[in-house]
């Protein structure tokens, strides 16, 4: 029986190793990173329009990839999905930012969208974004119990547009 322990556990520890999520961060100046962050931008290379990331993740499945960025900049705090398919260039997908205010509902809807989104690239959503699908359940919640309230910054694509 210890036997069989000793060798379950290098197993073990070898196919968590295999399960974990592939997830990194582009390091600075690498041609992935200036491609994210050129469409961050929108074109804007003034040394204001400057960010300082607090999280900056990307996972590449087969021919698609999928990035999470959080941090600030000049108008305030944000975060953002981007995805790439194929050759095709980064495009922001997903976002919230300070500003403005949506509704609980609005906002129930768009953080849902991100759990599918992540979900399909076979990612546990917390993985990518810590406390996404609580704070999802928490909108849906907020929505059905106060819907007038208004709960979340501005977003930006997601379910009920094209991020522009």
């Amino acid at each position: 029986m210890i036997r069989l322990r000793t060798l379950a556990l290098p197993a073990l520890a070898l196919l968590l190793t295999a399960a974990a999520p592939g997830l990194y961060t582009p390091p600075p100046g690498s041609a992935e990173r200036s491609a994210i962050l050129k469409v961050l931008h929108h074109g804007d290379d003034r040394p204001a329009a400057r960010f300082t990331f607090r999280t900056f993740k990307v996972l590449h499945q087969g021919p698609r990839a999928l990035a999470y960025v959080q941090g600030s900049g000049e108008v305030g705090d944000f975060e953002a999905l981007l995805e790439q398919r194929g050759a095709g260039p980064w495009r922001k997908v997903w976002g919230v930012s300070d500003g403005g205010s949506d509704s609980c509902e609005a906002g129930a809807r768009h953080y849902a969208w991100a759990v599918r989104l992540i979900q399909g690239y076979g990612l546990a959503p917390d993985t990518l974004i810590p406390g996404i699908t609580a704070l999802a359940r928490d909108l849906a919640r907020q929505a059905k119990t106060e819907p007038e309230l208004q709960c979340v910054g501005d977003l930006d694509g997601g379910p009920d547009g094209d991020p522009g």
